[in-house]
């Protein structure tokens, strides 16, 4: 299985001035310090990259494609997925009727003029 993915990664959440800002915020506010909290975080969660990978490995599995399956994942700045989709026919053809292979006598009996890209599809998709 082929993927294809587009990181984009501005991620505020690593500068400390912004940690000691909501510190400070949530022991003024609420009397609780994050850094002495008796229940911390999980670990071993997934990172944003594997996280839209997955999607991206996940789509690919709807292709109908019998060589090649392929998924897309398009992720904005803030880590929100805005389209997904894989390699197939654009969206109202039926998969039953237009062809699958990859060599014929003659190029409009092959998949490519009609088989649309993953990245193409995420695009189309979006939402």
């Amino acid at each position: 299985d082929e993927l294809s993915f587009s990181k984009i990664d501005n991620s505020p959440q690593t500068d400390m001035g912004h940690i000691q800002k909501y510190r400070n915020l949530l022991l003024k506010e609420a009397q609780y310090d994050p850094l002495n909290a008796s229940v911390g975080k999980r670990k071993g969660y997934l990172s944003w990259d594997d996280y839209f990978m997955s999607v991206a490995f996940l789509s690919a599995k709807r292709s109908k494609d019998p060589s090649t399956q392929v998924g897309a994942c398009i992720v904005n700045t803030d880590k929100c997925i805005i389209g997904i989709g894989y390699n197939g026919f654009p969206r109202g053809c039926s998969d039953e009727y237009l062809p699958w292979s990859r060599a014929a006598e003659c190029s409009l009996h092959t998949k490519y003029p009609y088989v649309v890209h993953a990245e193409v599809n995420a695009i189309l998709n979006k939402c």
